[in-house]
């Protein structure tokens, strides 16, 4: 008896990011006020108070004075330079947004904003180390609340415009306190990091200055390691609602799946953010033509934003195809012997 063999369908290529990216301006051009958030979020950090940095790194600054040798002079001269420039232009409300797609995205806390047209902006004084920390703790725990509200809204949305069998958002404060937990997690392994590079750095400096930049290196590659890896980490969360961790271990599965796809889309995004933030920052910020900036910021970002939501679904919905088609084929195996 012979048997007609079942007709393989290969599974469906997901789309790719320009795909991604013209269905995410769609999502925007039905749904303008996922803008809000970054924008009201931009005009606080234009036109409010700021918390000046000076007193945080203060400590840094004393450390920085005196070189252990002459032959550090100049390395110790350009870091004594930076904090200084650091503390004086930093505004500790820029903690309020995190990093680009992890949340709600800012252009002024990026920006050295000392006035704007109604005057020069009101500080309010930071006296010590503490104090700085304390207000850094409050403002990101405040920021992840926020950062929970945009992406919710903005998981919702991209869920009923892709119509994607995915649960979409949880509670927004359930969402906040994942966002809290993913955070934590993040500090201990960035703190973790950079202990052990100021270890190997410092051991560094007693053997060999060459050897500062090979872990500078070494360390960078982590980065971007992480970068590429973890990137479907917050949609995980948001889409599927995911604890921080089982989201990471879902985030490096798929950018296995589709690497050249998540380096497009990274490549589109750093792109996209570094040429556009040039565009966005022409203006300056003590005259009213740095709002166009503001708004232009919220648009791409929020676009960049949607694009990963739904460059993750297409990458989601791919995974589980090949696992199905993979399944499908060993029973078929199984059934022939």
């Amino acid at each position: 008896m012979n048997e007609h063999p079942e007709t393989k369908e290969e599974p469906r290529p997901p789309a790719g990011v320009i795909a991604c990216l013209t269905s995410a301006f769609e999502l925007l051009a039905h749904t303008p006020h996922l803008l809000l958030p970054p924008v009201l979020l931009d005009l606080f950090l234009w036109l409010g108070p700021r918390l000046p940095a000076r007193s945080l790194v203060a400590p840094l600054i004393a450390a920085a004075k005196t070189a252990p040798s002459a032959e550090f002079q100049p390395l110790y001269q350009g870091v004594y330079k930076t904090l200084t420039e650091f503390g004086a232009n930093f505004d500790l409300f820029a903690t309020l947004s995190p990093a680009p797609l992890l949340g709600t995205p800012v252009l002024m806390g990026m920006r050295k904003v000392l006035s704007n047209p109604l005057g020069a902006r009101v500080e309010i004084p930071v006296p010590t180390v503490g104090a700085s920390l304390v207000w850094i703790a409050v403002l990101t725990i405040l920021g992840l609340g926020i950062s929970a509200f945009y992406l919710t809204q903005v998981g919702r949305h991209v869920v009923t415009h892709t119509a994607a069998p995915v649960p979409g958002p949880t509670a927004l404060p359930h969402l906040w306190g994942q966002l809290l937990r993913l955070t934590v997690t993040l500090l201990f392994i960035i703190g973790s990091a950079t202990l052990t590079a100021s270890l190997v750095m410092s051991v560094g400096i007693m053997i060999s200055q060459a050897l500062i930049g090979t872990v500078s290196l070494l360390f960078l590659s982590l980065g971007l390691f992480i970068g590429v890896h973890f990137i479907y980490t917050i949609p995980g969360m948001v889409q599927l609602r995911h604890t921080p961790l089982h989201a990471m271990q879902e985030s490096v599965l798929l950018a296995r799946v589709d690497f050249a796809g998540v380096m497009q889309l990274l490549l589109l995004t750093l792109v996209l953010t570094q040429g556009l933030n040039f565009v966005w920052s022409l203006p300056e910020p003590d005259t009213w033509a740095a709002i166009v900036g503001i708004g232009g910021h919220a648009v791409i970002n929020t676009a960049l934003t949607v694009t990963l939501f739904i460059f993750y679904q297409e990458r989601l919905a791919y995974l589980r195809l090949l696992q199905s088609a993979f399944a499908r084929n060993a029973a078929q195996a199984t059934r022939s012997t």
